[in-house]
């Protein structure tokens, strides 16, 4: 539990105060009967909150870090679970606040003693006992914490963490906060596998990865396009003696391109072979003599020089070798072209018999054919694609209708339990017979939170008070912060007897900020009580009031002025 709190800021009279200590049960933070505002009351319930691992006091009470005010400073705390002492610190600067220090008895940071304050998060809920299926520490206590300017003190929504949150989420924190998570953890993750499912699978249909139908009318042309192109595939099987229906029209397909490869191989070896034709006949005149006509040529021209012939001849032989050797080069890479054109052409026919036995069926038909079954194939996946769609819908919609049935099963017994003690403890405040506050679950996604024919703000502040109490009873919630505000509007003996029952909190903490006239009793309950107590003059929780007037300027009034902006987190 916490033990303790303090702060170099914080002042009394001109001088740091001593570590504000706190106990089991009740802890008061009291002003005076007169209601005096602006000593620091809620600020430092905002502060609590903030050692709690919250944040709202750096987002809401923005006028405290105002150089002229206070600024930056650190919060020093103590822990004490199963009789061991924790110690931290956590730096309280809009600029830098995410960050809680483990420290040795005397705050000085111990070495790796930095968390985050996601790690301090479950610090917490290791040591307080927050550890079932489904709770986080924020998600556990930021709904009880309930103080000026956070947004947990509507009174008909009490279960709200932030002023946005739907009903739905927190009816299912109470569902956690009572231990009954996994009972519908599977429900739903079974709920969101289907939607994950149905959101995959609309977004192939919308990029068009799977053929869409749009709706019924669509799906019925294409019913009726698919009774046509059975009939063509039909006929078309009749002209080719039935051999086409052997095929699927992907083997149709491959069949058609198989034979066009073949045709294109063919075609090509025909080239190849006549130009191999031509280059042995350039061979074979190559190998031609001149010599033998040098008589002839002599007859004729008796004076003509023989040996110019005989180099000329010489000449010509030499690049007759030559050019035969080219053209051998040739021939042989014209061989083996032609050699690979045959074996090619050998496989396509090999690989075509295997897909099929099919007999001579033309190209043209088997084209046709492949194109007839394309378009069959995608309407047929088209309409599948439509009815899956249904299917996956209807599917989310019966697993979200059982997540509901199986969430309102267990809000049943929540609400029970604690209307039961609700309206035990609503017995112990009046002299007559008055009407406890009711939750009430209508379904998965809606709650009610009143007392029958009394929408009274003293009942229903009354009424969020007693929810509270009955959640210490009813669960691990380990703590409860109660503002002032949620006091005022209720009479002073019932404002006693909730002092009364917030006392009777041995095993717990409540924190409670006071400041208003109460009964004698209450009064000894409240002086047994104050851990801290704060009034004007000096005594204001930093020692001074910065809303006064000063040279003609107004400062805001510390526990009302500036909202600050309203945050809506996931478990605050």
């Amino acid at each position: 539990m916490l033990i303790e709190v303090s702060c170099d800021k914080f002042v009394e009279n001109g001088k740091i105060r001593k570590p504000v200590k706190f106990e089991k049960g009740l802890n008061a933070v009291v002003g005076n009967e007169s209601g005096t505002n602006s000593v620091g009351k809620s600020t430092f319930l905002m502060i609590l909150d903030f050692v709690f691992g919250g944040d709202d006091y750096i987002k809401k009470s923005k006028e405290v870090f105002k150089a002229t005010n206070v600024g930056p400073h650190t919060i020093k705390f103590k822990f004490e679970f199963d009789g061991q002492p924790y110690y931290f610190t956590r730096l309280a600067d809009p600029a830098n606040y995410n960050t809680v220090i483990r420290c040795n008895e005397n705050y000085e940071p111990l070495v790796e003693g930095e968390m985050s304050i996601s790690q301090y998060h479950k610090f917490l809920a290791e040591h307080y006992g927050l550890n079932e299926s489904g709770q986080t520490w924020r998600g556990s206590v930021a709904r009880a914490i309930r103080v000026d300017r956070r947004e947990t003190i509507d009174t008909d929504k009490p279960l709200k963490s932030y002023k946005e949150e739907p009903d739905r989420d927190g009816i299912v924190a109470l569902i956690k906060l009572f231990g009954q998570y996994a009972v519908i953890e599977e429900a739903l993750k079974l709920k969101s596998t289907s939607e994950d499912e149905e959101k995959a699978f609309k977004e192939a249909l919308k990029y068009e990865y799977i053929p869409n139908v749009k709706n019924d009318k669509e799906l019925q042309k294409n019913v009726e396009r698919i009774e046509v192109l059975e009939a063509e595939i039909e006929e078309l099987a009749d002209q080719s003696s039935k051999g086409l229906l052997e095929l699927t029209s992907m083997q149709a397909e491959q069949i058609s391109s198989i034979r066009s490869k073949i045709a294109g191989f063919r075609r090509q070896r025909s080239r190849l072979q006549a130009q191999l034709k031509g280059l042995e006949m350039s061979k074979a005149e190559g190998k031609k003599s001149f010599q033998k006509d040098y008589q002839e040529l002599l007859a004729f021209f008796p004076d003509i020089d023989v040996n110019k012939l005989e180099q000329v001849e010489e000449f010509h032989h030499r690049i007759t070798n030559i050019l035969n050797g080219e053209i051998r080069e040739n021939q042989k890479n014209l061989e083996a072209m032609i050699s690979l054109a045959t074996s090619r052409i050998k496989e396509l026919e090999d690989e075509q018999l295997r897909i099929s036995q099919l007999p001579n069926v033309a190209k043209a038909t088997l084209e046709k054919y492949a194109e007839l079954q394309k378009e069959l194939q995608e309407l047929l996946a088209a309409n599948e694609a439509y009815k899956k769609k249904d299917e996956l819908h209807d599917k989310t919609i019966k697993l979200a209708e059982s997540l509901d049935k199986t969430i309102v099963s267990e809000m049943r017994y929540i609400e029970t339990k604690l209307n039961s003690l609700m309206d035990e403890m609503n017995e112990t405040l009046y002299d007559v017979k008055i009407k406890p506050p009711i939750l009430h679950a209508e379904n998965a996604n809606k709650y009610e939170f009143a007392t029958e024919d009394d929408g009274g703000t003293g009942m229903r502040y009354k009424g969020m008070i007693l929810l509270d109490l009955a959640l210490l009873r009813a669960t691990s919630l380990p703590f409860v912060i109660h503002d002032s505000l949620l006091l005022p509007n209720i009479e002073n003996e019932a404002i006693e007897k909730i002092l009364e029952l917030y006392t009777k909190q041995t095993d717990k903490q409540v924190f409670l900020a006071f400041d208003k006239t109460a009964t004698p009793n209450a009064r000894r309950i409240l002086e047994k009580a104050q851990r801290l107590h704060l009034s004007r003059g000096g005594n204001e929780l930093f020692g001074k009031a910065w809303n006064r007037k000063e040279n003609g300027s107004e400062e805001p009034n510390e526990d009302t002025a500036n909202s600050g902006a309203e945050t809506a987190m996931e478990e605050q």
